[in-house]
């Protein structure tokens, strides 16, 4: 059974070993589980169980945010359906706000926000239409 998500747990557990200098024994024995299924799950070839889950990111010193995916894009199981994303392109002005806000410090944006609360809201724009 090899899935997006079992690919991607294997190939973060196998970077987070690595980088504290851990074999997959050594690994597998703190987990409690044999060296081969410890090394199956670094193929991506089986997913751990909520116990050997939350073992391997104590071992590994790993978020299970990061082992699970769940800060990128993964593929939905077949027979589900994904919600749709919305896709809107921000207004350029958004983007250059960003990327100058990006550079402040935070007492600099806390004082940018106090600012910006006593600022009076936008009107609402009213749509025209084509008949107009």
């Amino acid at each position: 059974m090899k899935t997006e998500l079992g690919v991607h747990l294997g190939m973060s557990a196998r970077t987070a070993r690595r980088s504290l200098g851990l074999t997959q024994a050594a690994v597998a024995e703190r987990l409690g589980v044999a060296r081969e299924v410890y090394a199956r799950l670094e193929r991506g070839h089986m997913l751990p169980s909520i116990h050997t889950l939350r073992g391997l990111c104590t071992v590994l010193r790993v978020p299970p945010h990061a082992l699970l995916a769940l800060d990128a894009t993964i593929e939905t199981p077949p027979g589900r359906k994904r919600p749709p994303q919305p896709t809107r392109a921000e207004p350029p002005a958004l983007v250059d706000l960003r990327k100058n806000l990006r550079g402040l410090s935070s007492a600099d944006l806390r004082l940018l926000n106090a600012l910006a609360v006593t600022l009076p809201a936008a009107p609402a724009r009213r749509r025209t239409s084509p008949e107009d």
